[in-house]
């Protein structure tokens, strides 16, 4: 299971790579760019992360120089391809949970309404 931070690097690593069969050459600045703003996500945080993804064997990278510029040559691994699905399958468990709480929230709330004069009449009856 990914942290947050591993999952927001994730999803910028996936759509690049996802337009070229799984395959990328990208700048670390280009990285941070594509992460929202409200995940707390330092530049310092980067390397970590990757070498964390690569652990995880999501993603393959090399390091290379190009025209004195820094690049990461980023591979998905098998896990990296089945990321876009563990993610929709996130989402519709979260969709899923939500539902299921307004139905029961629903069903509570009708619940008490027929409670009601139930409840009324028995506590009127020891008075």
């Amino acid at each position: 299971m990914l942290n947050k931070k591993e999952t927001a690097l994730m999803r910028v690593i996936y759509k690049k790579t996802a337009k070229n069969k799984g395959m990328c050459l990208i700048r670390p600045v280009e990285l941070m760019v594509g992460i929202p703003y409200d995940i707390e996500f330092r530049a310092e945080d980067l390397e970590p992360t990757i070498k964390a993804l690569m652990y995880d064997e999501y993603i393959e990278i090399v390091e290379s120089d190009k025209k004195g510029d820094f690049y990461y040559c980023i591979t998905l691994l098998k896990k990296g391809f089945a990321f876009r699905r563990s993610e929709e399958q996130r989402l519709r468990n979260r969709r899923s949970s939500i539902v299921w709480k307004i139905v029961l929230t629903v069903l509570g709330v009708a619940l008490a309404a027929a409670l009601k004069p139930l409840i009324e009449l028995i506590i009127n009856a020891f008075k």
